[in-house]
């Protein structure tokens, strides 16, 4: 579910890419713009309230979902999410948008810093198909 990608570990990246898909060909790469990380399940609930370095994080579309990467100190981490077994939702509250992936493990909360541009939503939809929680315009 979080695996320390911080070194160059061949087999650790075979485990990522069973789970999210191998790396999309260089000309059609996508990245999401950086997001601040504010909750995830156990294990990154608990790297979150270990430090408080702020958390930046960002998706990187693959064959079959995205890897949601984060650093805490100077490790990097990464959280593959199948897209079979992840869905999606921009939430809005009180001006503040928050990007919710749902995943197979649990809710995993990212702060986004303006409106969602039609490149990220289109990341979104092709990495975990259309949003399907909830409509949220923004």
């Amino acid at each position: 579910m979080l695996w320390n990608l911080t070194y160059a570990d061949p087999d650790r990246w075979q485990e990522v890419y069973a789970i999210s898909g191998k790396p999309l060909p260089w000309w059609k790469r996508a990245g999401s713009p950086r997001m601040r990380l504010l909750e995830g399940p156990s294990p990154v609930s608990d790297m979150i309230e270990e430090t408080s370095d702020v958390k930046w994080a960002n998706l990187q579309r693959t064959q079959a979902g995205a890897i949601l990467y984060f650093r805490v100190r100077l490790e990097v981490y990464g959280m593959p999410c199948a897209s079979a077994q992840t869905q999606w939702q921009i939430h809005v509250s009180e001006g503040q948008r928050e990007l919710h992936l749902h995943h197979a493990k649990g809710l995993v909360r990212l702060g986004l810093s303006s409106t969602p541009s039609k490149g990220f939503l289109a990341l979104l939809n092709a990495a975990f198909g259309p949003n399907t929680v909830s409509k949220v315009h923004v």
